[in-house]
């Protein structure tokens, strides 16, 4: 007898049992945000050239928003073009932050990250990304899991646990990696909320290395990690020969895979019980 078959007969015999399906079938979804057991956001900026601000993301995220701390009302600083975000300003000493909201966390949420960028050169500030609490802060000042980079020393890489105040210490330092600071860098960044760890690995032509091995962040809230953070500080085009970018993005907000072992439980068990009555 097939698998179709005996769902077939099962469904028959016993309508609750559809019924137990269809809120299983459903709490999954809700779970997992959509069919592939995750939620999405990739983009590699070729397409939708101009502002940054108010780009669209995907489902269950929310669209870019760009601040400025130099001039606050100017949203137009961050542009997409060429496959790439730059900053379109030649005032070297302002911040310009762009974040996104996530979907909502639950505490058995898994962060998976990919971005590739380049600081500009010669070092005129830095590139800073990570995640906040609230849209439009700075990820330096109000970040958690915040990656500093600079193209001094080859480039010169920082990772701070939560915001940098003055008083909060970076968790590594890295200048050391052999990483050619005029080729752009790749970082895998993942971040569990079930486990609290931090994980992030960098790669720079054909060089690679671990940055990070399941350092404990249990002093993170969850909150820390609503939305998405991009930080360019202090970069000009008018003074920077390599001009800083990110030329690729990809955030996923995976379900931990005990949530769905444990539905696969309850299926399991749902049929085992139809099989005894029958």
């Amino acid at each position: 007898m097939t698998l179709v078959a005996v769902a077939s007969g099962v469904m028959k015999n016993i309508p609750s049992l559809r019924i137990g399906l269809g809120v299983l079938a459903a709490l999954s979804l809700y779970i997992s945000g959509n069919l592939y057991g995750a939620f999405v956001y990739e983009d590699n900026f070729s397409a939708n050239n101009g502002a940054l601000n108010g780009r669209t993301t995907a489902t269950g995220f929310g669209n870019w928003t760009v601040s400025d701390d130099y001039s606050p009302g100017d949203r137009s600083q961050f542009q997409v073009g060429n496959g790439t975000i730059t900053i379109n300003s030649n005032t070297p000493v302002e911040w310009h932050a762009a974040t996104f909201a996530l979907p909502t966390l639950t505490a058995n949420d898994t962060i998976s990250l990919s971005i590739t960028i380049r600081p500009a050169a010669p070092a005129a500030g830095f590139i800073g990304f990570g995640f906040t609490p609230n849209a439009n802060q700075f990820v330096l000042n109000s970040g958690y899991g915040i990656v500093y980079t600079e193209s001094s020393a080859g480039p010169n890489i920082q990772i701070f646990e939560g915001p940098s105040t003055g008083i909060q210490p970076y968790i590594s330092s890295f200048s050391a990696l052999n990483f050619n600071a005029s080729l752009p860098t790749t970082y895998q960044y993942t971040y569990s909320a079930s486990a609290k760890t931090l994980s992030i690995n960098a790669t720079n032509g054909g060089n690679s290395s671990t940055l990070l091995n399941n350092y404990d962040m249990s002093a993170v809230p969850l909150s820390g990690f609503s939305n998405f953070a991009l930080q360019f500080q202090s970069v000009a085009l008018g003074n920077a020969t390599s001009p800083a970018y990110v030329d690729y993005l990809k955030v996923e907000i995976v379900p931990e895979p005990s949530t769905f072992a444990m539905l696969l439980c309850g299926l399991g068990a749902m049929t085992a019980l139809c099989r005894r009555r029958r």
